[in-house]
Protein backbone atom coordinates (compact mmCIF):
# COMPACT_ATOMS: atom_id res chain seq x y z
CA UNK A 1 0.00 0.00 0.00
CA UNK A 2 1.14 3.56 -0.73
CA UNK A 3 -0.25 6.91 0.51
CA UNK A 4 0.06 9.72 -1.44
CA UNK A 5 -1.01 13.46 -1.29
CA UNK A 6 -4.10 14.48 -3.59
CA UNK A 7 -4.79 17.10 -5.51
CA UNK A 8 -7.29 18.88 -7.34
CA UNK A 9 -6.76 16.67 -10.39
CA UNK A 10 -7.81 13.44 -8.30
CA UNK A 11 -11.22 15.21 -7.63
CA UNK A 12 -13.19 12.68 -10.34
CA UNK A 13 -10.75 9.90 -8.59
CA UNK A 14 -11.60 10.42 -5.37
CA UNK A 15 -15.39 11.01 -5.78
CA UNK A 16 -15.63 7.92 -7.71
CA UNK A 17 -14.52 6.44 -4.26
CA UNK A 18 -16.74 7.83 -1.96
CA UNK A 19 -19.71 6.77 -4.45
CA UNK A 20 -18.90 2.83 -4.25
CA UNK A 21 -18.23 3.01 -0.51
CA UNK A 22 -22.09 4.38 -0.68
CA UNK A 23 -23.55 1.47 -2.69
CA UNK A 24 -21.85 -1.08 -0.73
CA UNK A 25 -21.85 0.03 2.72
CA UNK A 26 -24.88 1.83 3.38
CA UNK A 27 -27.61 -0.37 1.40
CA UNK A 28 -29.61 -0.67 4.35
CA UNK A 29 -29.15 3.19 6.16
CA UNK A 30 -29.83 5.12 2.61
CA UNK A 31 -32.61 4.40 0.11
CA UNK A 32 -31.23 1.86 -2.08
CA UNK A 33 -33.11 2.77 -5.39
CA UNK A 34 -30.98 6.38 -4.76
CA UNK A 35 -27.72 4.61 -4.06
CA UNK A 36 -28.45 2.82 -7.51
CA UNK A 37 -28.56 6.56 -9.59
CA UNK A 38 -25.87 7.92 -7.07
CA UNK A 39 -23.31 8.93 -9.90
CA UNK A 40 -19.38 8.27 -9.44
CA UNK A 41 -19.36 12.30 -9.60
CA UNK A 42 -21.95 13.49 -7.14
CA UNK A 43 -18.68 14.83 -4.80
CA UNK A 44 -16.90 16.08 -7.61
CA UNK A 45 -17.03 20.06 -7.07
CA UNK A 46 -17.05 19.78 -3.70
CA UNK A 47 -13.76 17.85 -3.76
CA UNK A 48 -12.18 19.99 -6.66
CA UNK A 49 -13.44 23.55 -4.58
CA UNK A 50 -11.68 21.99 -1.42
CA UNK A 51 -8.29 21.00 -3.07
CA UNK A 52 -7.86 23.64 -5.32
CA UNK A 53 -8.60 26.46 -3.05
CA UNK A 54 -6.42 25.27 -0.36
CA UNK A 55 -9.19 25.11 2.23
CA UNK A 56 -8.93 21.21 2.61
CA UNK A 57 -5.55 18.59 2.35
CA UNK A 58 -6.38 14.74 0.98
CA UNK A 59 -4.25 11.66 0.70
CA UNK A 60 -5.36 8.46 -1.13
CA UNK A 61 -4.50 5.49 -0.71
CA UNK A 62 -2.79 2.89 -3.42
CA UNK A 63 -2.68 -1.29 -3.69
CA UNK A 64 -2.96 -3.46 -6.00
CA UNK A 65 -1.90 -1.03 -8.78
CA UNK A 66 -5.07 1.44 -8.14
CA UNK A 67 -6.52 4.09 -6.09
CA UNK A 68 -8.87 2.06 -2.81
CA UNK A 69 -9.34 4.98 -0.29
CA UNK A 70 -9.13 8.57 0.18
CA UNK A 71 -9.49 11.03 3.80
CA UNK A 72 -10.02 14.69 2.99
CA UNK A 73 -9.45 16.76 5.91
CA UNK A 74 -8.52 20.27 7.23
CA UNK A 75 -9.66 23.01 9.40
CA UNK A 76 -13.28 22.71 10.72
CA UNK A 77 -15.99 24.07 8.54
CA UNK A 78 -18.56 24.20 11.11
CA UNK A 79 -18.84 27.78 12.86
CA UNK A 80 -18.70 26.40 16.74
CA UNK A 81 -15.62 24.01 15.78
CA UNK A 82 -13.26 26.42 13.51
CA UNK A 83 -10.67 25.88 15.64
CA UNK A 84 -10.71 22.33 15.13
CA UNK A 85 -9.34 19.89 12.84
CA UNK A 86 -12.53 17.90 10.61
CA UNK A 87 -11.67 14.67 9.16
CA UNK A 88 -14.67 15.55 6.23
CA UNK A 89 -14.41 12.23 4.43
CA UNK A 90 -12.68 8.71 4.88
CA UNK A 91 -13.48 6.26 2.30
CA UNK A 92 -12.23 2.73 1.23
CA UNK A 93 -13.51 0.76 -1.50
CA UNK A 94 -15.80 -2.17 0.10
CA UNK A 95 -13.56 -4.83 -0.76
CA UNK A 96 -10.56 -3.11 0.85
CA UNK A 97 -12.42 -2.41 4.22
CA UNK A 98 -10.35 -4.33 7.03
CA UNK A 99 -6.78 -4.34 5.54
CA UNK A 100 -5.78 -1.14 7.83
CA UNK A 101 -5.62 0.69 4.78
CA UNK A 102 -8.39 3.32 7.03
CA UNK A 103 -6.59 3.43 9.79
CA UNK A 104 -3.07 4.88 8.09
CA UNK A 105 -5.53 7.70 6.06
CA UNK A 106 -6.42 8.52 9.31
CA UNK A 107 -3.58 8.87 11.03
CA UNK A 108 -2.24 10.42 7.82
CA UNK A 109 -4.90 12.73 7.96
CA UNK A 110 -4.64 13.24 11.80
CA UNK A 111 -1.02 14.04 11.53
CA UNK A 112 -1.40 16.78 8.87
CA UNK A 113 -3.75 18.37 11.48
CA UNK A 114 -1.19 18.38 14.05
CA UNK A 115 1.44 19.88 11.92
CA UNK A 116 -1.51 22.79 11.38
CA UNK A 117 -1.56 22.85 15.29
CA UNK A 118 -4.35 21.10 15.77
CA UNK A 119 -5.32 19.16 18.91
CA UNK A 120 -8.88 18.53 18.59
CA UNK A 121 -10.70 17.16 15.64
CA UNK A 122 -14.02 16.19 14.30
CA UNK A 123 -16.11 14.13 11.88
CA UNK A 124 -19.75 13.55 10.93
CA UNK A 125 -20.41 9.36 10.89
CA UNK A 126 -24.13 8.20 9.52
CA UNK A 127 -26.04 6.89 12.90
CA UNK A 128 -26.20 3.46 11.97
CA UNK A 129 -23.33 2.85 9.98
CA UNK A 130 -21.93 0.23 12.74
CA UNK A 131 -18.44 -0.50 11.11
CA UNK A 132 -17.34 3.12 10.97
CA UNK A 133 -18.31 3.95 14.34
CA UNK A 134 -16.44 0.87 16.09
CA UNK A 135 -13.73 2.24 13.38
CA UNK A 136 -13.35 5.84 14.74
CA UNK A 137 -14.02 4.55 18.45
CA UNK A 138 -11.09 2.22 18.18
CA UNK A 139 -9.26 5.32 17.11
CA UNK A 140 -10.46 7.77 20.84
CA UNK A 141 -13.25 9.50 18.73
CA UNK A 142 -16.68 9.36 20.91
CA UNK A 143 -19.88 10.71 19.89
CA UNK A 144 -20.54 14.19 20.64
CA UNK A 145 -24.66 15.31 21.52
CA UNK A 146 -24.47 17.07 17.74
CA UNK A 147 -27.15 15.15 15.36
CA UNK A 148 -28.12 16.35 11.61
CA UNK A 149 -31.09 14.90 10.06
CA UNK A 150 -31.94 15.27 6.63
CA UNK A 151 -33.29 13.39 3.70
CA UNK A 152 -31.72 11.05 0.99
CA UNK A 153 -34.25 9.72 -1.23
CA UNK A 154 -37.22 8.36 0.36
CA UNK A 155 -36.01 8.43 4.08
CA UNK A 156 -34.29 10.48 6.53
CA UNK A 157 -30.58 10.05 7.39
CA UNK A 158 -29.17 11.26 10.62
CA UNK A 159 -25.71 12.33 11.17
CA UNK A 160 -23.66 12.13 14.49
CA UNK A 161 -20.65 14.18 15.28
CA UNK A 162 -17.60 12.37 16.91
CA UNK A 163 -15.00 14.31 18.70
CA UNK A 164 -11.21 13.32 19.54
CA UNK A 165 -9.26 16.24 21.84
CA UNK A 166 -5.86 15.55 22.60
Amino acid sequence: MYIREASADDSALISSIIAASWRGHYQHLIDPVYLSRLPDTYWLPSIRSWLSDGRMYGCIAEADGKAVGSVIYGRGRDEPYADWGEIVSLYLLPEYVGQGIGHTLLNSALAGLREDGYNRFYLWAIDGAQTAQRFYARHGFIPATDRITYRIGAQNVTDIRYILEE
